[in-house]
């Protein structure tokens, strides 16, 4: 697969795909559907397919992991696959297996890639068969749930989201929704996610922050300026001016530079350790040292 991989896709190489389709180890067999992905090549959707169906039959011993099932899904989605039928099978699939004395289920990422290709098909009925994963005991099934609803586009979808930030979850799953929100529909959501900032646990307060970090919206360095100047959490001030940072916005870096001269101390090192994002800018290194040298100067 590595020399194949050098060499670039040629018939030949496709050929050689295709055989490691249909291997009997799930190891080149995943590493076959990964190249298959990564060259885009959808003549091989069928032996992909073909190798997916296989692959569950005894599948404790044929595909441990779920390896090969997780990179055939991969290269599926990436390819844009518009067949529901293998996201469907794939998206209650549960393989327990044995570990340290107990059992664990290792299908987790396969529900996740089967909700995030389905919402990639034209069913109507995508998102009502994705909803129950949403409450899936494993959080990466959980996290694929909301990537999926995020970007499937589909009527309802955002409510969706927003219900499910409001019951609750892991921060992780948590910030997965609050990014989707804000990619899908970032003005209506801006106030919303904000919120967050304010209540609850602290790591999903420090999630809503970073996730209006990656808006680069002018609305959001309002926002996340506000939560920072206010808040008694230094934790939460910290990741706020990050997020500040990560908006890339003159008028963010100004305010970091600001606080950096005139700031508190532990205020002023807080926004130095945000402005690290910018390490790699000359001209913006010049400037913190010249609010640094201000600093001591007063």
């Amino acid at each position: 697969m590595a020399e194949l991989r050098l060499a670039g896709p040629s018939p030949a190489a496709l050929g050689e795909l295709a055989r490691a389709l249909k291997s009997k180890s799930n190891l080149i067999s995943s590493k076959a559907a990964r190249l298959t992905g990564e060259w885009n090549t959808a003549e091989l959707i069928p032996e992909l397919l073909t190798a997916f169906d296989r692959f569950f039959v005894n599948p404790e011993v044929s595909d441990k992991r779920c390896a090969a099932k997780i990179e055939i899904l991969r290269a599926l989605t990436k390819m844009s696959h518009d067949s529901p039928a293998v996201f469907r099978r794939g998206l209650r699939y549960v393989q327990m297996e044995p570990d340290w004395g107990g059992s664990i289920d290792t299908a987790a990422e396969v529900r996740a890639l089967s909700a995030i290709g389905l919402a990639q098909t034209s069913d109507a009925t995508a998102l009502e068969s994705i909803l129950p994963l949403l409450l899936d005991p494993e959080r990466p099934a959980r996290v694929g749930a909301v990537r999926a609803i995020s970007d499937s586009k589909l009527p309802g979808a955002m409510l969706v989201l927003r219900l499910k930030a409001l019951t609750g979850d892991d921060p992780e799953v948590m910030g997965e929704c609050f990014a989707g929100l804000l990619r899908a529909a970032p003005e209506n959501s801006l106030a919303f996610v904000a919120d967050f900032m304010t209540r609850g646990q602290e790591a999903v307060a420090e999630a809503a922050a970073l996730a209006l970090g990656e808006t680069r919206s002018d609305r959001a360095f309002r926002l996340l300026r506000e939560a920072g100047e206010t808040t008694r959490n230094r934790s939460l001030r910290r990741t706020a001016l990050l997020a500040i940072a990560l908006l890339r916005r003159e008028n963010a870096i100004d305010h970091l530079l600001e606080i950096v001269e005139r700031g508190d101390a532990s205020s002023s090192a807080d926004a130095v350790a945000a402005l690290d994002v910018y390490r790699e800018d000359g001209q913006l290194r010049e400037r913190l040292e010249r609010a640094l040298l201000n600093r001591t100067a007063e």
